[in-house]
């Protein structure tokens, strides 16, 4: 399957993507196999590094490699481990000019991809997302605070754009176990509006 790397902002958010410096090896590090893989590296030595413990999928240099992509988009690799069965999906990776350019791992191994709530959720972000960033590249300011409710404490996670529009994540825990379902652990997705520019 030939996998190319788009400019959505949902994508964008769960990637870890940079242009390096060269090989500046204070850079942000993903670990593959029991090896450190950064951006910036040479494709050469990545690719030294995975063939170890992982294979690539559609290999490098295969005929599915080489089909021609849209233009401003660059050919990633699914990265399987070479053991186990079924063989375990660990990540994307990402080769141009010769350079590692970008890279993606799961947030958490315990992530069903399959569940129809984390579906859902990851559709809801979309279309949220999708007025906002149309086919063009979005600056999204994200921002992390802590609150204490008379009930409960939760962590906030905004994600604001240019315009005043934006998704706003509540992860929290009541001090007691809700009436209605017993439970303490909730989570929230509100869109927001603000004035533009504000963060």
């Amino acid at each position: 399957m030939q996998i190319s790397r788009g400019i959505g902002v949902v994508f964008s958010l769960l990637t870890v993507a940079a242009c390096g410096a060269g090989a500046d090896r204070k850079a942000p590090v993903f670990e593959f196999g029991g090896k450190q893989l950064y951006v910036g590296m040479t494709e050469h030595e990545a690719l030294e590094y995975l063939s170890d413990c992982c294979k690539l999928s559609p290999p490098i240099g295969s005929a599915e490699d080489k089909q021609p992509t849209r233009h401003g988009t660059v050919p990633g690799h699914f990265i399987f481990s070479k053991e186990g069965s079924p063989q375990r999906l660990l990540g994307t990776i990402y080769f141009s000019g010769g350079k590692l350019v970008s890279m993606t791992r799961p947030l958490d191994e315990g992530f069903d991809t399959w569940n129809d709530d984390v579906v859902a959720l990851a559709r809801a972000i979309n279309r949220a997302l999708s007025p906002i960033s149309g086919d063009d590249e979005t600056i999204v300011y994200v921002s992390v605070r802590h609150e204490r409710a008379n009930n409960a404490e939760s962590d906030v996670l905004s994600l604001s754009f240019p315009n005043g529009r934006g998704i706003q994540f509540h992860i929290g825990t009541l001090d007691k176990p809700s009436v209605e379902n017993g439970k303490r652990d909730f989570a929230t997705l509100d869109e927001t509006l603000q004035v533009a520019g504000k963060r």
